[in-house]
Formats: structure tokens, C-alpha cells, sequence
């Protein structure tokens, strides 16, 4: 049987090694949590702009239909298509491309925003994982000076040599 020192110290150094494992591995679980959550918002951020691209394509289209049908309107009617009623194609087809082009500018900043989310996620993720390694340490110096200081009282001849 062990004396009681000897069992103390072995019961204080596997509780200050499974503490610091679990700091350890909740360090790891918060990163792998904030990777996830970073692939999440790079995945919001491709779907921000396939969206964007898409709208943009289908409001394009409708442009084109409705310039289109004003061209027909203006042939049916006999008017000359000089002049104002010239005009007023080209304005609608300029207005037609800014908003278009609004639209993709739209879908950029969404996809920045969850781009920098993402980037966030991730710094958060190391350093809880930097943190985790750092607290571990912490736990093992503390566990193993609480573990010198009852050798110490048990045995107080006992010094640290220096070779």
C-alpha cells in the first residue's frame, strides 16, 4: 500500500493532467467550432454573389424584353426612332444597366461582409485554441507547485537542486 504522500501526489497530478487535457480539448472544440462557422459565411459569401450574378442577369433580360417592346410600340405607331423617342431608349437602357449594375455591387458587399465574418471566425479560432495551450501550461505549473509545496510540508529538508 502507498503511504499517504505518495497517493496524494499521484491523485494531484492526474487531476492536473486531465484538467489540463480538457482545457486543451475544449481549446480545440472552440476552434473547430469557429472553422465551421467560418465555412458557413464563405458559403453565404459564394451564395451572396451567385445570387447577386443571377438577379443581375435576370434584370438585364427584362431590359432588354422592355426595350424591346418599346421598339415595337414605337414601329407599330410609325414613329421615327430619331429624336426623343431615341432618347428615351438610350436613358432606358443606361438606368437599365446601373441598376444592374447596383444589383452586382449589392451582392459584393453582402459576399465582403461574410468574407470578413469568415475571416473573424477563424482569428477566434486560434486563439481560443493559443489560449487553451496557454491555460493548459498555467494548470500544469499550478498543479505542479501545489504538488512541490506538499512534498515540501510532508518532507521539509527537501530542496530543488540546481546541476
Amino acid at each position: 500500500m502507498c503511504e499517504p504522500l505518495t497517493t496524494a501526489l499521484v491523485i494531484m497530478a492526474a487531476t492536473t493532467a486531465v484538467s489540463a487535457g480538457g482545457t486543451l480539448y475544449a481549446g480545440e472544440q472552440q476552434r473547430k467550432a469557429a472553422s465551421y462557422s467560418a465555412d458557413v459565411a464563405e458559403q453565404a459569401a459564394r451564395a451572396a454573389q451567385e445570387r447577386a450574378a443571377y438577379d443581375e442577369e435576370m434584370h438585364r433580360e427584362r431590359i432588354r424584353k422592355t426595350l424591346s417592346t418599346i421598339r415595337s410600340l414605337y414601329g407599330k405607331s410609325g414613329v421615327d426612332m430619331t429624336g426623343t423617342p431615341l432618347l428615351a431608349l438610350e436613358e432606358t437602357a443606361a438606368q437599365g444597366e446601373m441598376d444592374a449594375l447596383a444589383i452586382r455591387y449589392g451582392g459584393d458587399v453582402a459576399a465582403a461582409q461574410k468574407r470578413s465574418e469568415a475571416a473573424l471566425y477563424k482569428m477566434q479560432g486560434g486563439a481560443a485554441r493559443t489560449s487553451s495551450y496557454f491555460q493548459a501550461g498555467s494548470t500544469l505549473l499550478q498543479g505542479a507547485g501545489r504538488m512541490y509545496g506538499m512534498t515540501k510540508l510532508y518532507n521539509p529538508d527537501l530542496t530543488l537542486k540546481r546541476t
